[in-house]
């Protein structure tokens, strides 16, 4: 239980499943781009639209709420876990497999106490 400024008590809301996927695709997607021989987070296509307005009408809501770039998180309502996707682009002189490695590692240290379930793909290498 919290107290409010007001001397009353109260508690902290829920947070959302929608809210914490976001959260934790951001967490993830940072710790992601920390690993040596990531090069950059395949972006979505959303992301690759031009225009403001069409970016508005695929989805809702301030650019700092929006999943980041190459990170996609799904609970599972069944067993409460997630599922985190990140696609990636490797940077050249870097073994694939090792990076991807790397990322998961990351991924799972970045998600805390949540159950989750990291699934990396290198899309390509520069």
């Amino acid at each position: 239980m919290t107290h409010d400024a007001r001397g009353g008590s109260g508690s902290v809301p829920p947070v959302s499943p929608r809210e914490t996927g976001e959260r934790l695709a951001r967490a993830v997607s940072e710790a992601a781009t920390e690993v040596p021989g990531v090069a950059f987070l395949r972006p979505r296509l959303s992301d690759l639209l031009g225009s403001s307005v069409a970016r508005a009408r695929i989805r809702r809501g301030p650019a700092a709420d929006r999943a980041p770039a190459g990170v996609r998180a799904r609970r599972d309502p069944d067993t409460s876990r997630w599922t985190v996707e990140v696609q990636l682009t490797v940077r050249t002189g870097h073994r694939a497999v090792d990076v991807a490695r790397a990322v998961r590692a990351a991924g799972e240290r970045a998600a805390g106490e949540l159950p989750v379930d990291i699934a990396v793909t290198v899309a390509g290498i520069v």
